[in-house]
This record gives C-alpha cells, sequence and structure tokens, in this order.
C-alpha cells in the first residue's frame, strides 16, 4: 500500500509539472536560445537537478559538494537544450534527465575512484555469481555466494559496500566502457539524437536481455532495482517502502547490478 501511495504522490507530482514542462518544451526547438529562455529552462527543470542530485549524493562515500553538482547539472541542462533534435523522436525531458544524470555521474565517478584490488575482487564476484547461476539453474542466495567465496555473509556483505559504486551505472548502459569504474564515460554526454540505426538495435537487444534477467533475481533484488532504477526513488525511500535499512538496499542493489552484469557478459561470450 505504501508503495502505490508513493507511485500515486509521484505521478501527481509529474503531472501537475508536466504542463508548465511542456510550455517550456516548445521553446527549446527553436534554432536559436536566448539567455532569457535559458533562464527559463533553469527555473523550470530546477526541481528536477535538485531531485537527481540528492538521490545520489548519500551513496557517495566521499564528501561531494552539492552546488557544484547542481552547477554541472544546470550546464548539462543547456546543453541538452542546445542539442536537443525533436525530430529524433525522444521527449526534451527523457533527453535532458539523461544528459543530467551523466553528468552528475561522471563527476561521482571522479570523486571516488576503486583501487586495482577491489576492481579484481568486483570480477571475481561477478564470476563467482554467474557460475553459481549456471549451476542452480536459479538466483544464487546470498549465503551460497558467500559459501562459494570462502568468507562469512558479514564479509560478502562488506564487500558490496566496497562496490557500491557500481549503482552509478544505468542498467542500459553496464556493458558499456567496462575496463574501468574510474573511467571517464563518454557515453553519458554523447549525443544520442546521433545515434547510429545498428546501435538502437543493440541497445533494444540489451533491454530485452536485462528485463528478462531481472525476472529470475529474487523479490528483493527486483524490488530494488524497479524503485531505485526505473522509479527514480532515492535509497532512503526504497528502504522505508521496503522496510529494510538504507545500508541493506545499497547491498541488495549491490549484487543485483552484478548478477545483471555477469549473465550479460556471459551472453556476449556465446
Amino acid at each position: 500500500m505504501a508503495m502505490a501511495t508513493a507511485n500515486s504522490d509521484a505521478q501527481t507530482a509529474s503531472g501537475n509539472k508536466r504542463p508548465q514542462q511542456a510550455a517550456a518544451a516548445r521553446a527549446y526547438q527553436k534554432a536559436s536560445l536566448t539567455a532569457a529562455t535559458e533562464d527559463e529552462i533553469l527555473d523550470t527543470y530546477a526541481p528536477v537537478i535538485s531531485q537527481m542530485v540528492h538521490r545520489f549524493v548519500p551513496l557517495v562515500k566521499v564528501t561531494v559538494d552539492i552546488d557544484d553538482l547542481k552547477n554541472i547539472a544546470s550546464l548539462a541542462l543547456i546543453q541538452a537544450a542546445h542539442g536537443f533534435d525533436p525530430a529524433a523522436g525522444m521527449s526534451f525531458e527523457g533527453y535532458a534527465r539523461m544528459r543530467i544524470r551523466g553528468a552528475i555521474l561522471d563527476e561521482i565517478r571522479k570523486s571516488q575512484p576503486l583501487s586495482r584490488t577491489v576492481y579484481s575482487r568486483r570480477k571475481e564476484l561477478e564470476n563467482s555469481i554467474e557460475t553459481l547461476r549456471m549451476e542452480l539453474n536459479r538466483q544464487p542466495e546470498e549465503e551460497e555466494i558467500a559459501s562459494r567465496l570462502g568468507v562469512r555473509v558479514e564479509e560478502y556483505r562488506a564487500i558490496l559496500d566496497d562496490l557500491k559504486p557500481v549503482i552509478f551505472v544505468p542498467l542500459h548502459q553496464m556493458m558499456e566502457g567496462d575496463d574501468e569504474f574510474t573511467q571517464s564515460q563518454d557515453q553519458y554526454t554523447a549525443d544520442i539524437t546521433q545515434e547510429d540505426p545498428s546501435e538502437s538495435i543493440g541497445r533494444r537487444e540489451l533491454h530485452v536481455l536485462i528485463r528478462d534477467r531481472i525476472k529470475q533475481l529474487n523479490r528483493k533484488q527486483q524490488q530494488v532495482l524497479l524503485l531505485f532504477h526505473y522509479e527514480g526513488l532515492r535509497m532512503k525511500d526504497v528502504a522505508e517502502l521496503m522496510g529494510i535499512s538504507e545500508s541493506r538496499v545499497c547491498q541488495i542493489n549491490t549484487e543485483a547490478v552484478l548478477s545483471l552484469r555477469s549473465y550479460l557478459q556471459r551472453q556476449e561470450r556465446i
């Protein structure tokens, strides 16, 4: 019931903003943008920027300046307005959110680089999860994963805490730029209005693989992925809805994302 109420409230709030955002969107389709139009864009989407910044900041291990993130997000919004092509078939709001999110994630990723040791541990964990999934023909439980790694459940959860930055990888992009967490991800700020048709087909196929794999995850993992990645809730809000701690939600999310990554990597090799 709480989840339904939260979703209803979010939809109502979104519905109230749509007329204003739709009116502003018509201005973005002009050949050029004036300073006044840019101010209108920033004013209209200020709540969106604030919501997206505050959604990720609590999950960062190091201190990140919120004002700096908002400035970076604002710049991404203006760049989105200048680069938006309505003929590409994507709404401006969807395009702007993609650009804003990418700018925020790039900055956060720079603020907390992972060591080679942690990166290797991530690869080891991904391989262990996928091997167990194939052996059991189902999603392995955390006790089974911990046993395979030769650690206690508490130690396994600590490993998941160290790997928390995987939450900053959007699900549909988790196979891109796979060599390092610390790399700058150009695809987040690329102009998707220029996307090659073959890339569009590949992206749709990836979405299908992700959707099918999510259905195989356990109920809690499915809930976390839905609420955080698709509904756009903060981890704190997800924790309240599920009746568990925020840190536990982060761990469940990390394990689910690693499970998806390991599965997709195997499918790519087939």
